[in-house]
């Protein structure tokens, strides 16, 4: 008989690894069935022992060995892969199972007797210095040095990885980048049959020649030794982040397992993150060329409409220069596209009697009229809140232009729009796109497929829709108002408003028509302009200054319960966390079902919190120590998105 010891493959599982005892010895790496609880999951054997040798340490044991299930097959993972988890657990205040279940698709553990078996890894050499570059520019000069990478990569024997956050990038980057070796070029994405997506996966790892892999970062853990290059393409695309825990970062995964496997990294996009460009410009990265931070064409397609009439209960959403652009698409058979904010923002607050919209005093950004049911102020529950920098104030406050007290929330929400749409245009088709109209890929892919087969249509969406719409899709778009931009919950909200005013710009023919009332925007100056150099510059003094990344590392931590709860919860934290300046706040939807949710926000140095790439690196002891004293019912989030 021999003792077990296993790393279970299941989510939220506290333990690092579990003992079991099985009959026939099992060789290290393998896939093994094992009972926890009253279900069975999946475990990689990481030591086995002769029973005999360890009679001492289980006379000892207070608990009882339970018998494995069965042997599935040869682990599918690499050394490389393996060692990657182990690291990015201690990153993530995880442990090793979590995180390999968290990277990789169900299908292929579900089906481990099926995938062929990978050959052995070549141990790189620690000498090797890795290659670790960036490449902002427009998406055909991108494309085109990437064709140029794959015929040097083949012509060296070299496979590459393009790794992309949605299928339907996916799909784009396939038909770019696929002409003439057809043969050679492999998609992958958990959309596949689980018959089609085993075979690709065993003709991948057979494969004699070189290959081209186009898949979600899931499939990462493919174990080819001639995988030489990964590029993670929509470098800025939220898609990388998990939404549950343990709330990783798959850009963050590629960059710590191409820096074990010593091989090249690129990280690729229009407009890059700013923690990345921040920490290029501290010499952490190379580049393909110098980034680029200019639009091209965008001053001849891109029209600013400043609305200043007066708000009325007859105002009108689709401004007159809207309606006629419109009205002269529309007539023409040619297609529009009509984007507005998702449900539920009011974007801007704005004075009637001037006209004028109320602005941050800390960052110039709008102020949001929020209800607060945790803030109590001398206008009860509302208050005024900055979502870049999170400035608060009191609602009762009059316009700092005029001293009017005549202060409106400007809200335009999807909803609106489509009861205007319908006026004004009775005989069109208007297809909508937005999270309660669409609630998968195939409903958004339907519903744009409806739209282009009738013409001279109107296609009113939120953000969901913009990643499935392609090049120069659209003829003309609106966008009924920019100021809504302004309204996301991000201190990334400077970098949201540039990516989304450039995704209209390339997925539109012609002309995109923006109604904003700001007067003097910094953004949208040099949005027009084309060059978006100074808003990164500008965008980077405001994180020093307000301690966002790259200069600190983020950890959000977020408890749900009632209200005597969150009590206790927000003692712990200040209890627990008191050397790390905790700032506790109520999330931005503050309740659900009765269940008050909580947000606290630390900020590290990143030194003290480093992406750990070798065994000589590690987080700091202290706080990890800290961190993990807190009770399972606190989720904690480390580099989130947003704060709110």
């Amino acid at each position: 008989m021999y003792i077990i010891k296993a790393i279970p493959l299941a989510k939220n599982n506290s333990k690092e690894h579990l003992s079991y005892f099985s009959k026939t010895n099992i060789p290290l790496g393998h896939i093994i069935s094992v009972p926890v609880r009253s279900k069975k999951i999946d475990a990689i054997v990481i030591q086995t022992e002769d029973a005999l040798l360890a009679k001492a340490n289980l006379k000892e044991a207070n608990y009882k060995l339970k018998k494995i299930d069965k042997i599935k097959g040869p682990s599918p993972f690499s050394q490389s892969f393996l060692e990657t988890c182990n690291l990015v657990k201690d990153y993530y205040l995880s442990n090793s199972g979590t995180i390999i279940k968290s990277l990789t698709p169900a299908v292929l553990l579900e089906n481990i007797s099926s995938l062929k078996e990978t050959s052995k890894e070549n141990i790189p050499n620690e000498n090797i210095k890795q290659e670790k570059l960036i490449f902002q520019a427009p998406f055909a000069d991108r494309l085109g040095y990437y064709k140029t990478l794959i015929r040097e990569a083949f012509a060296k024997k070299e496979s590459i990885f393009i790794s992309l956050p949605t299928r339907h990038d996916i799909d784009i980057f396939y038909n770019e980048l696929s002409k003439g070796i057809e043969n050679y070029v492999f998609t992958l994405h958990s959309k596949l049959p689980k018959k089609e997506l085993i075979q690709k996966y065993n003709d991948i790892i057979s494969a004699e020649h070189p290959l081209l892999i186009i898949g979600t970062p899931l499939f990462l853990s493919i174990s080819r030794d001639d995988i030489k290059t990964i590029i993670v393409e929509k470098e800025s695309s939220e898609v990388y982040k998990q939404l549950s825990r343990p709330y990783l970062d798959l850009r963050t995964f590629a960059e710590i397992y191409s820096s074990i496997k010593k091989i090249k990294l690129i990280f690729g996009d229009t407009l890059l993150r700013p923690e990345i460009l921040g920490s290029y410009e501290n010499g952490e990265y190379g580049e393909i060329l110098p980034p680029i931070y200019r639009f091209s064409r965008i001053n001849s397609g891109f029209i600013l409409d400043k609305r200043q009439e007066e708000l009325s209960k007859d105002f009108n959403i689709i401004g007159p220069e809207a309606k006629k652009l419109m009205d002269d698409t529309l007539s023409s058979l040619k297609s529009v596209f009509v984007f507005t904010v998702r449900k539920g923002l009011a974007p801007v607050t704005v004075c009637r009697d001037c006209g004028q919209t109320l602005l941050c005093p800390s960052c110039q950004a709008p102020l949001v009229l929020y209800d607060s049911k945790k803030e109590k102020t001398k206008d009860g529950n509302r208050i005024f809140m900055c979502n870049k920098c999170g400035f608060k104030q009191d609602a009762k406050m009059t316009c700092p232009h005029c001293g009017s007290w005549n202060l409106v929330p400007l809200g335009i929400g999807i909803d609106k729009v489509r009861q205007e749409l319908e006026k004004l245009y009775p005989d069109k088709k208007i297809f909508q796109i937005d999270k309660e109209t669409a609630k998968t890929e195939k409903d958004i892919e339907k519903i744009i497929s409806e739209f282009h087969k009738n013409k001279g249509s109107v296609l009113l969406g939120t953000s969901l829709a913009l990643s499935f719409l392609n090049q120069t899709e659209i003829s003309a778009t609106v966008m009924t108002s920019l100021d809504g931009l302004f309204s996301i919950p991000s201190f990334n909200m400077t970098q949201k408003i540039i990516q989304t005013v450039e995704k209209l710009h390339h997925i539109t023919e012609n002309t995109v028509l923006a109604q904003t009332r700001l007067d003097d925007n910094k953004i949208l100056e040099n949005i027009l302009k084309g060059n978006i150099l100074p808003l990164y510059r500008e965008d980077l003094d405001e994180r020093r200054i307000f301690n966002y990344p790259p200069f600190k590392r983020l950890i959000k931590i977020t408890f749900e319960g009632t209200a005597k709860e969150t009590e206790k919860a927000k003692d712990l934290i200040e209890k627990t966390l008191s050397n790390y300046d905790p700032q506790i706040y109520s999330a931005f939807i503050g309740k659900i079902k009765g269940h008050f949710i909580t947000n606290t926000v630390i900020k590290v140095d990143p030194r003290d919190w480093p992406k750990i790439k070798d065994n000589k690196q590690e987080t700091s002891k202290e706080l990890r120590e800290a961190l993990l004293d807190l009770p399972l019912s606190f989720k904690i989030n480390i580099d989130p998105e947003d704060l709110l």
